[in-house]
């Protein structure tokens, strides 16, 4: 069992959050229900994947990951068992410190972006900032045009 990233976010939704280890448990679950094998080293990898690209954010006071920006949730299939292999109850995430802290890690992935003129990162994290106004109904207009800005700056004076 591979899940996509989309599959880890429709898993972590149905509860509002989870953390790694039931997170990975519940794919294990499904994995041992359906006789497919689940590599938990791929699994591991692939959560820190849908981490670095914001389609789960981590709300480290409370040890959960939660839906990011870019995610477009979805059931794994067996996913509808999730409820009855993964024993905890919907969680309750205060929303807004979780926006809080996804901007400030983009605004600082930014910086270190343009310092390092990484265009593929900046353009990668301009479309996380599109997802963001979307997500957190957050103005990130400002931080997008300065993006935008850097990027044709940047590559103009290259060209």
């Amino acid at each position: 069992m591979d899940p996509t990233l989309d599959e880890l976010v429709g898993a972590v939704d149905l509860f509002g959050g989870l953390s790694r280890e039931e997170l990975i448990g519940g794919f294990e679950d499904i994995g041992a229900r359906m006789g497919d094998y689940v590599d938990i080293r791929a699994l591991n990898l692939r959560i820190d994947e849908a981490i670095e690209k914001y389609y789960l954010v981590e709300v480290v006071d409370q040890g959960l990951l939660v839906a990011g920006p870019s995610a477009l949730p979805e059931l794994p299939e067996g996913g509808e068992d999730l409820p009855h292999l993964i024993l905890v109850r919907e969680r309750e995430i205060n929303r807004k410190e979780v926006e809080k802290g996804v901007v400030e890690r983009i605004s600082k992935e930014i910086e270190m972006a343009i310092f390092e003129k990484d265009r593929d990162r900046m353009e990668s994290l301009l479309d996380v900032c599109y997802d963001l106004e979307i997500w957190a109904e957050i103005d990130a207009d400002g931080i997008r045009k300065k993006l935008e800005g850097i990027i044709d700056s940047i590559w103009d004076i290259e060209e």
